[in-house]
């Protein structure tokens, strides 16, 4: 299923159908995140957005080299096959210049063991991930550098007892193993793990069951490895055990707005999540005054959310990557011009782009949902 993602006024249009008819000359970038798969579908939609409203502003001032630029998203459903043929259909389309803001850890891993990228010379810009090989231009850490600042939180405030529960898809297994080598590194005490399935038929009982799993093991804190409703709904059935009072962590995937939807505001009062971008109200960096000006003009009524943040910052890098592949671009041209971007200030917020190395940022900040619902950091 593909679309091509524009504003309508203040609407998101999300047209799934096969791609239309589109203006002669138009610069497409791919992109596969699932609207649809119920872990992913709030942050894609949210991502999409911030592509969406940055790519417009850009086309409302004339474009690239006079040329509009729009998103062709496709939905893998976070199904690792369905994200490497969304990929490849989009690597066929010539008119695809670059791919942005991926969002499937596994089918990441999966292109990369394909050597997809390499092979077809074509850049993958700002994935959603900690991804690391030829052709992939990052922008934010890794899960696993935040997963680690999680646990060295669970240091710095004694925690004694730690439990940690990961869902098993995309990054999940990953970053939970990654997490079990760095606790013992740092000397955190794991008293229990646990995970759960996220087929619609299985996540609930899995949760249930893991809830109850690492309850009975009276942790002082647990970190949870998770997005979407898998995340929200272990939050919301842990907090109904006995050990349910114990200090929670989780990471940027999952949101607040999710977690205070879906568990419920006393559920997810307290609940400590890891950010990988910046806090979408720190308007102290100039990247999230743009990021509010651009808003309220195309998207009005829409919450701010990190995810739409990480969607305009991608946007930025693609933009400063075309301009400097000039009036005529290629995929090769993309790739020579994104590692000409050393240094690069997307608006008080640095990555880096060299023939030799390609680096996002390494900050992660620690924020915590408050008891309104609002996120504090």
């Amino acid at each position: 299923m593909s679309s091509i993602i524009r504003i309508a006024g203040f609407a998101l249009v999300l047209a799934a159908a096969s791609l239309p008819a589109r203006a002669a000359g138009d610069i497409l970038i791919g992109n596969v995140a699932s609207t649809t798969n119920p872990t992913a579908r709030e942050n894609s939609t949210n991502l999409i957005l911030g592509y969406t409203i940055y790519f417009e502003q850009v086309n409302r001032a004339g474009g690239i080299h006079g040329r509009k630029l729009k998103l062709v998203n496709k939905d893998d459903g976070v199904v690792v096959d369905k994200m490497v043929a969304a990929t490849a259909e989009l690597i066929a389309d010539p008119n695809v210049l670059a791919l942005a803001g991926f969002l499937n850890t596994a089918g990441l891993v999966e292109i990369i063991k394909r050597n997809m990228l390499p092979e077809k010379g074509i850049a993958m810009i700002a994935p959603i991930g900690p991804m690391s090989s030829p052709n992939f231009y990052p922008m934010r850490p890794g899960y696993n550098d935040e997963a680690d600042a999680l646990l060295r939180e669970t240091v710095q405030t004694e925690k004694k007892r730690v439990a940690m529960v990961y869902y098993q898809q995309a990054f999940g297994p990953g970053v939970f193993k990654h997490a079990e080598e760095s606790a013992k590194k740092l000397g955190v005490n794991i008293v229990a793990t646990a995970s759960f399935e996220t087929a619609p038929e299985k996540m609930e009982p899995g949760i249930g069951a893991a809830a109850q799993k690492l309850s009975a093991a009276k942790p002082d804190a647990v970190i949870i490895v998770a997005a979407g409703a898998g995340a929200f709904n272990f939050v919301k059935q842990f907090r109904q055990t006995s050990g349910g009072t114990a200090q929670l962590y989780t990471l940027s995937p999952a949101d607040a707005f999710g977690f205070v939807k879906v568990a419920g505001l006393e559920s997810a009062r307290g609940v400590v999540i890891s950010q990988a971008v910046p806090y979408p109200g720190n308007k102290r960096l100039a990247v999230i005054r743009e990021y509010h000006k651009a808003m309220s003009q195309l998207a009005a009524g829409q919450p701010l959310s990190f995810y739409s943040v990480e969607g305009f910052m991608g946007a930025k890098i693609v933009v400063e990557a075309l301009r400097r592949a000039g009036p005529n671009p290629t995929r090769a041209k993309v790739i020579a011009a994104l590692n000409t971007m050393k240094d690069y200030d997307l608006g008080d917020f640095l990555v880096s782009y060299t023939p030799t190395s390609r680096s996002g940022s390494k900050t992660v900040d620690l924020t915590i949902i408050g008891g309104t619902g609002r996120l504090f950091w």
